[in-house]
């Protein structure tokens, strides 16, 4: 009997470390499958509809370290674009909305740009990418959308 009191408690703290170590385990799996994609080239066949600028844009912004996730899309003469950043870096979201137009600014100087870190915004810029790449709107859907976007834009919280 003292031999069983002696080593209770070692069995039970090992078994409690090894339900936690295989909980913990568990939960990372499955947090790598649900993990939504960083960015989605939009490649359309149709030169109105053309996205290389978004998608270079795209590339650009994830190079920030700070960035996660974009989502975009373009028109003729405008670039809409939301970001996604990390948690502690939304203390800043207006300097980095403010250096990223600049950066996008340079390369980018024949389209009005605009970038969000809403994340409605941002949901609403990844129903339109999907659109365009099952090239189920046209030309003129796309302009009234990125206007529609960017109105929503404009309005405060």
């Amino acid at each position: 009997m003292k031999i069983l009191y002696k080593y209770l408690p070692i069995a039970v703290f090992l078994i409690v470390i090894n339900t936690i170590t295989h909980g913990c385990q568990q939960a990372n799996e499955n947090g790598n499958q649900n993990k939504p994609m960083a960015v989605r080239h939009v490649h359309v066949q149709n030169e109105k509809t053309n996205q290389t600028a978004a998608n270079k844009a795209k590339d650009q912004l994830l190079k920030k370290e700070e960035v996660t996730e974009v989502r975009g899309a373009n028109s003729e003469k405008d670039l809409v674009l939301a970001v996604q950043v990390e948690q502690f870096d939304r203390f800043r979201l207006k300097n980095i909305e403010k250096q990223t137009k600049a950066a996008l600014k340079k390369d980018f100087p024949d389209h009005s740009i605009d970038i969000s870190t809403d994340q409605k915004i941002y949901w609403e810029l990844d129903k339109l990418e999907k659109q365009l790449e099952n090239k189920k709107i046209s030309d003129k859907k796309l302009k009234k959308k990125l206007g529609k976007i960017k109105k929503l834009m404009k309005e405060k919280p």
